[in-house]
């Protein structure tokens, strides 16, 4: 099973006892490993604060590394952190 699953898994408490810690862990595994649905999970856990602390400018980094993967997702947050200001200057020319 990849990270990914066994991350969303613990996240969400299914086949096993949520522990959104444990998630952040697996996709940030997932991310290690060259994931782009890891890399923007981990975007996401920063962004809300889902098992770690939650930080701005760490959920658009990773956002951004999952949108030059190729990840639809991250490619749309990246837009939303720069039309916001979320983690990043705001930039309307860029989002």
């Amino acid at each position: 099973m990849n990270n990914i699953n066994l991350g969303y898994n613990y996240e969400h408490g299914i086949g096993v006892e949520k522990d959104v810690h444990k998630a952040f862990i697996y996709y940030q595994e997932s991310a290690e490993m060259g994931h782009a649905n890891g890399t923007f999970s981990v975007g996401y856990c920063y962004h809300y604060g889902i098992g770690v602390d939650k930080d701005e400018h760490k959920a658009f980094i990773y956002y951004q590394k999952s949108a030059e993967m190729g990840h639809v997702g991250g490619t749309d947050n990246v837009g939303y952190c720069y039309e916001y200001g979320f983690g990043v200057e705001k930039d309307e020319n860029k989002a």
